[in-house]
């Protein structure tokens, strides 16, 4: 009787009391025992690093298992879109700084650190097949299919013949599955593992992929996130759609689906249980708020959407012929926040998912597990977006992110760009003053920094994108923060750096790897690498939607978001 759990956080795994089948260890180990293998490899070597805060605690039921019943394997594959090590750097300092509260106790600290420090095991390859800077779409697919592809392409290769996926894999074998994302359930990366379409911007056919409308029917068991609009029909207000598909009438009636969830409060109410599966949990018309700005009464946060969907899946898992359970988890909302250069959401959006470290470790506690983590591989201010802090002098500020008398559930750059825009009022000068001292913390605009907000203001109200990935707004006010932040950002777009591979306990897993070998890792680890060519062959004929644009709407990339 065993049980097995490998969870992916950013870039990846952990490893239970069994050899993974692909490869072999680089040096011989012996095999974790139950008690050691939710320990991390820093608390053997570094014993004196200390974890800074509290984190995010597993609530939920471990999963049994009965004598003579079918051993378990679980894979929790878990993302951290759009995060880099100097990602990991400005938390951890930021963390720091507010922890002991001042800049020189936190210089003078050597020892503290954050939860995915304690489980660095590599560093993964991130390019596409068009292009050495990956986009979203494209990494999704190599890590949920192990192949590569162009960028924009979700589930096909780079011939656009479509591509199976581990998680479909893994529910042909009998696994249990799932996906949370803070993003759109139809976003790149959790439709990199539930969907094939030809341009990521096709979230219509991704949503009625996921629900089961494809040669293979139904994949996934749970899926949690936002793009609430993309699952409702086009007369109704906030939809997304261009026909009348009622796609959560559809998932109910046509497809089986037990629960429907669009609010915290339904998720609160929902059986943590097999009886709850399928779920399907839209809870924001697009992606959920950050979390820096979250009403924590509308809208659950990742780790309470990651405590349910584990929960649910350890239950239903629990079956005695049950093989065990795959899911994939992204903080999807790190990579939003770098795409805009705001420094504060994004440390704020890696805090909470760096969470999920906690809560997947004490899940796996009980028993042998493997518990793996890797930021997606795609690029963002944290790998070549952020670039390193220029040299401070002893009084200047770490990182300033002073919120204003208005902070509390108010929002950076994503709540005041709109706030700018919208005014209808004749003293914009006066207006954009007051908001950015009321809501940015910041008083002391100057007459160049003004001049590039009126400017940015003007292009976003005439729709003057040009070729950034964010609003013509966003941009000054994220140079106004970073300006004062000492923080400098080298792109609104991603770049083509390595990124790093975390994971608990995972032998096999370790150095430099290209990121499609972490599918076949996934795979292997499960048992269900075999059957991906036969199940991609069954896909054949599925509607791809349309060819990619050539230039992507400023809506969808803001949105890439």
């Amino acid at each position: 009787m065993k049980l097995s759990l490998l969870a992916l956080l950013v870039l990846v795994a952990s490893v239970s009391a069994q050899e993974p089948a692909y490869g072999k260890r680089p040096t011989p180990q012996p095999a974790p025992q139950p008690a050691d293998v939710c320990e991390s490899p820093l608390k053997l070597h570094h014993p004196e690093s200390k974890v800074l805060g509290k984190w995010a605690k597993y609530t939920g039921k471990p999963q049994t298992n009965r004598r003579g019943c079918r051993p378990k394997k679980n894979f929790i594959f878990m993302v951290s879109d759009g995060f880099g090590s100097t990602s990991e750097t400005i938390a951890r300092e930021f963390y720091q700084y507010a922890a002991l509260g001042d800049d020189k106790k936190a210089i003078d600290d050597l020892e503290s650190i954050l939860p995915l420090d304690t489980l660095l095991v590599g560093a993964a390859r991130t390019k596409s097949s068009s292009s050495w800077v990956t986009d979203s779409a494209s990494a999704a697919t190599a890590l949920a299919a192990g192949k590569k592809t162009y960028n924009a392409a979700v589930g096909v290769d780079s011939k656009q013949i479509p591509v199976a996926t581990v998680l479909e894999a893994a529910k042909h074998h009998g696994f249990v599955t799932g996906v949370v994302a803070t993003s759109r359930a139809t976003h790149a990366t959790p439709a990199g593992w539930t969907a094939h379409v030809a341009d990521r911007d096709s979230e219509n056919h991704i949503a009625a992929q996921q629900i089961g409308d494809n040669p293979l029917g139904r994949s996934a068991d749970l899926i949690f996130g936002g793009g609430k609009r993309h699952f409702i029909p086009k007369s109704v207000k906030g939809s997304k759609r261009d026909d009348e598909r009622d796609l959560l009438k559809e998932a109910r009636e046509k497809y089986s689906w037990k629960t429907i969830a669009d609010s915290r409060d339904q998720l609160v109410a929902m059986p943590k249980t097999k009886a709850a599966l399928p779920a399907l949990g839209v809870f924001a018309s697009s992606n959920l708020d950050y979390e820096i700005d979250r009403n924590v009464t509308a809208q659950p946060s990742l780790a309470e959407m990651a405590d349910a969907a584990l929960t649910i899946l350890a239950d239903a898992s629990s079956e005695c012929d049950s093989p065990g359970f795959f899911i994939m988890i992204e903080g999807s909302r790190i990579d939003h926040a770098a795409h805009t250069n705001d420094a504060a959401t994004h440390i704020h959006e890696i805090w909470h998912t760096s969470m999920l470290c906690r809560l997947s470790s004490r899940l796996c506690k009980p028993t042998p597990t493997l518990v793996p983590f890797p930021p997606r591989i795609t690029k963002r201010w944290c790998d070549g977006r952020l670039a390193s802090r220029p040299v401070r002098g002893p009084d200047d500020p770490l990182v300033c992110v002073a919120p204003g008398p208005n902070r509390q559930g108010q929002g950076l750059i994503e709540k005041v760009g709109p706030m700018i825009t919208g005014y209808k009022g004749d003293d914009v000068e006066a207006h954009i003053r007051k908001v950015c001292a009321d809501f940015l913390g910041v008083s002391d605009v100057t007459a160049a920094e003004m001049k590039e907000l009126v400017q940015g203001r003007a292009d976003a109200i005439a729709k003057k994108y040009g070729d950034a990935y964010v609003f013509p707004m966003d941009i000054p006010l994220a140079k106004l923060m970073s300006v004062r932040a000492l923080v400098g950002f080298t792109t609104n777009g991603h770049t083509a750096a390595d990124v790093n591979v975390y994971a608990i306990n995972a032998p096999g897993l370790r150095g430099h790897m290209d990121n499609t070998y972490l599918a076949k890792y996934s795979a292997e680890f499960i048992g269900v690498w075999a059957s991906l060519p036969k199940l991609s062959k069954r896909l054949a004929g599925i509607d791809i939607g349309p060819q990619p644009k050539k230039k992507r709407s400023v809506d969808s990339s803001h949105n890439h978001h």
